[in-house]
This record gives C-alpha cells, sequence and structure tokens, in this order.
C-alpha cells in the first residue's frame, strides 16, 4: 500500500488475491514514479519556484495519494486501475520531488569540507525516520485490523484488513498533509534578486 512496499505487496496478495511476481510488478509503478519525481520533476522546478514550494506540493502530493487508498473497500472493483495506480504516481512523485530537495537544502549552503558529514547525517536521519514511520503505520494498521475482527469475527478477515490499512492510511495523510502546513506556516519568502529590501533602501 502507500506506507511502505511490504505492506503493498501482503495487501496486493492477501486481499487482491495477486501472484507475488504480479505483486512486485504492481509495486514498480511506484519505484517509476520516484524515479521521475527526482530526477525530472525536481529538476524541472528547481529555480522556478521556492524551496518550500517544492517541498510543500510534494507533500501535499504524498497525502493525495494516501487519500486515494482510504476510499478502498474489500469489495471494490478494479482496484489497480482506480486506487492503486493513482495513489502510487501522486505518492512517488511527491515523495522523489520531496527528497531531492531536501537532499539539496540540507547541503547547499555548507562549506566542501562539511557536506559530507552533513549529508551523512541526512541520510541517517532519513534511514531513521523511515523505518520508525513503516513500524508505526503497520502498528496502527495491526491493531485497527484486531479491533475490527474482534468486533465481526474472524470470518471478516479481508474487510478488517482493509479496515486497518485505511485507518493507517488516514493517519498518515494527517501526517503528510500537516507537515505541508507546517512547511507554509514557516515558509518565509526572501525578497527577490535586485529588488533592495526595506532595511536596504537610502532613507528619505
Amino acid at each position: 500500500m502507500g506506507f511502505s512496499p511490504g505492506s503493498g505487496s501482503q495487501y496486493t496478495q492477501t486481499v487482491l488475491g495477486y501472484s507475488p511476481v504480479k505483486a512486485g510488478l504492481t509495486l514498480l509503478v511506484n519505484a517509476v514514479s520516484t524515479t521521475v519525481g527526482a530526477m525530472v520533476l525536481a529538476q524541472r522546478l528547481h529555480g522556478r519556484l521556492a524551496p518550500d514550494r517544492l517541498i510543500g506540493g510534494s507533500l501535499l502530493s504524498a497525502a493525495l495519494g494516501m487519500l486515494v487508498l482510504t476510499r478502498l473497500e474489500v469489495d471494490s472493483a478494479q482496484v489497480f486501475l482506480v486506487f492503486l495506480t493513482p495513489s502510487m504516481v501522486l505518492t512517488g512523485l511527491g515523495l522523489g520531488c520531496l527528497l531531492a530537495v531536501a537532499t539539496n537544502r540540507a547541503t547547499v549552503e555548507l562549506a566542501p569540507a562539511d557536506a559530507g558529514v552533513a549529508a551523512a547525517a541526512y541520510n541517517t536521519v532519513q534511514q531513521v525516520g523511515a523505518a520508525f514511520g513503516t513500524a508505526l503505520l503497520n502498528s496502527i494498521a495491526t491493531g485497527a485490523t484486531a479491533s475490527y475482527l474482534a468486533d465481526h469475527g474472524p470470518g471478516a478477515l479481508k474487510a478488517g484488513t482493509v479496515h486497518g490499512y485505511a485507518t493507517a492510511l488516514w493517519v498518515a495523510f494527517g501526517i503528510l498533509a500537516g507537515g505541508a502546513l507546517l512547511v507554509a506556516l514557516l515558509s518565509r519568502e526572501a525578497p527577490s534578486r535586485g529588488t533592495p529590501s526595506r532595511d536596504d533602501r537610502p532613507a528619505r
């Protein structure tokens, strides 16, 4: 699903009945979209939009991808075309662009001697955050599924699994949308080049 390749593979195999090969091929949509977001979208928009706007927009794109999947139900038809593909494209483009811009911002203003250490620290934080986020969302999904099965019985395993995923995806949507809002609130637009700021203008 949207919050980890492992959970996506589990969903496509246990709920949709995909074979392991077909489940893996399905996730290629997300991998290709992430590559396009990092290598094409981020490069084309670099310099045209402020970094904070790129980061905020990337977070919103990923959040919309999560939102698409929250509409999934156990009897949904055309899941791959209607739900999985749009979600993986939006999430992949958003997170790919986000990682490219964030990596650049983490080292762009540093001296060459400090750039290596900063990049290593950034990569460490990124890996720890991804691991923690995946564990958190999978725990939420598992807990929601267990609660659903306790109310509806073990015969509702597929419905409970979808319910658990939807619950975790709502949390993921909230985190990403909240991050985009935080970026918007904390961003400060720098004066454009060639336009003197208020403090630089000569006194009259």
